[in-house]
């Protein structure tokens, strides 16, 4: 008068090979979560940080009379070639020299006339994606006593 448990333990088996694929799908489907929102919260930092600094340089342009050149003030380490202003920056966004540079910000003011100048400012990435641009105009009036 043996019973047999041959079908519950069957039963049980596939319960569990059951629950353990359930898991892992939920396992691999939150790391892949995980991974986005990682990436997503470093391209956001990136925007945030490309935002920051051609603000920056855009407002040193902005001035009225100022060149390129006027980037040394803001940033000690930029280099000007052909009415161009090159900053670089490393991962951390760190001002640093060319060769460990990460990052590269591109500054050009270009004068109109004598009272408009044409200026953008443009960051990009390591593999020279642009990140962010602004491109604007400033206008200097003229001095008492002066005609067009």
């Amino acid at each position: 008068m043996k019973k047999t448990l041959s079908g519950r333990s069957g039963l049980l088996l596939t319960e569990i090979i059951l629950s353990l694929l359930f898991f892992s799908l939920s396992g691999a489907v939150c790391l892949q979560m995980f991974v986005r929102a990682s990436l997503l919260s470093r391209e956001t930092a990136e925007l945030d940080m490309a935002v920051r600094h051609v603000s920056s340089a855009a407002e040193v342009l902005n001035q009225p009379g100022h060149t390129a050149e006027h980037l040394r003030l803001l940033y000690p380490g930029t280099s000007v070639a052909d009415r161009k202003a090159y900053v670089w920056f490393d991962g951390d966004f760190e001002v640093c020299g060319e060769e460990e540079a990460f990052y590269r910000l591109e500054a050009a003011a270009d004068s109109q006339d004598g009272h408009t100048t044409l200026w953008s400012v443009t960051l990009y990435g390591g593999d020279s994606r642009e990140i962010y641009r602004l491109e604007g105009s400033s206008y200097q009036p003229l001095a008492r006593g002066e005609h067009p």
